[in-house]
C-alpha cells in the first residue's frame, strides 16, 4: 500500500492563522447631555426652588431643539430635540469621533432651510418627524417651537403653598432663531467605546441674567405672538446665556 504524504508550505499556512484574527468593529458613540441646574443644585421637575423674588415655583416641562449642530465641516446633528420629562438629561446619542467635535456650533430652534418643511416628510427616526416633535410642532405657516418653559409658581408670599400662578414661555419662529457656539469642549469617557459631553442650563441665569430678570409674576406668558415680542427676545437671549458647558 502506498501512503501518500501532504505538505502545505508553512508560509501559507501562518498567512491563513492571520486571516483568521478577528478585528475590532466597535462603534464610538458621543451623547451629548444637558443637566438642568438651579444655583448649586441641579434641577429636576416638579421640584420647588425659589427665586430672588421670593416665589416658589416648580418646572412642569422643559424642551428646546438645536439644529445644525456641527463643528466646521464636520456634521455632529441636523436636529436635536431635547425632552428632559421624557428622556431625561440625554438630548442625543450617535456614532461619531470626539476629536472632530472639540467646538460646537449651531443654532437654538430649528433653522429656516427646516423649519417650514413638511413635518411628515422627515425620516422616522428624526426630530423633526411630526410623530416625534408633537405638540413641539405649531402648525404649517409657523413651523416648530423652538422652546418650551412651563411651571406653576406661588407669587404671594403668604406661607401657603398654592402653586395657582401658571408660567409658559413658547419661543420660536424664525425671527428668535438663535445661534450658538462652544470651544475647548472636552468630552468625557465613560467607557471604552462611549464619550460625552455634558451642557447645563442654569434655570437661575434663565430668570436673573445681567439686568435682564424675567419675573415670574409678571412676565409668566409668551407664545411669539404679537405684543410679546419684548419679552419673547428676553427669554431667547437669556436662555442662550443659560446653556453652557460644564
Amino acid at each position: 500500500m502506498r501512503v501518500l504524504f501532504f505538505f502545505i508550505p508553512l508560509g501559507l499556512l501562518f498567512f491563513s492563522c492571520d486571516k483568521e484574527v478577528p478585528t475590532n468593529t466597535e462603534d464610538t458613540y458621543l451623547s451629548l447631555t444637558v443637566q438642568p441646574t438651579f444655583g448649586t443644585e441641579n434641577l429636576f421637575l416638579d421640584s420647588v426652588y425659589t427665586t430672588v423674588e421670593g416665589y416658589d415655583f416648580k418646572i412642569l416641562d422643559f424642551k428646546f431643539y438645536m439644529t445644525d449642530v456641527k463643528n466646521n465641516s464636520n456634521s455632529l446633528a441636523e436636529a436635536i430635540l431635547y425632552d428632559f420629562r421624557e428622556s431625561g438629561k440625554t438630548a442625543l446619542r450617535t456614532i461619531g469621533d470626539p476629536t472632530k467635535f472639540t467646538s460646537l456650533q449651531g443654532s437654538i430652534g430649528v433653522i429656516e432651510s427646516l423649519n417650514h418643511d413638511d413635518p411628515s416628510a422627515f425620516a422616522n427616526e428624526s426630530p423633526l418627524n411630526i410623530s416625534n416633535a408633537g405638540p413641539m410642532h405649531w402648525g404649517w405657516n409657523t413651523g416648530y417651537i423652538f422652546i418650551v418653559i412651563e411651571g406653576k409658581a406661588d407669587t404671594l408670599n403668604d406661607g401657603v403653598a398654592l402653586f395657582d400662578h401658571s408660567f409658559s414661555y413658547h419661543i420660536g419662529t424664525d425671527a428668535f432663531l438663535e445661534n450658538f457656539g462652544f470651544s475647548n469642549l472636552n468630552w468625557v469617557k465613560n467607557s471604552t467605546y462611549e464619550y460625552e459631553l455634558p451642557l447645563k442650563f442654569e434655570f437661575d441665569n434663565f430668570l436673573q441674567n445681567n439686568g435682564q430678570n424675567i419675573d415670574l409674576k409678571t412676565e409668566y406668558l409668551t407664545h411669539t405672538a404679537a405684543g410679546q415680542e419684548a419679552l419673547t427676545q428676553k427669554a431667547k437671549l437669556n436662555f442662550k446665556q443659560a446653556l453652557k458647558p460644564f
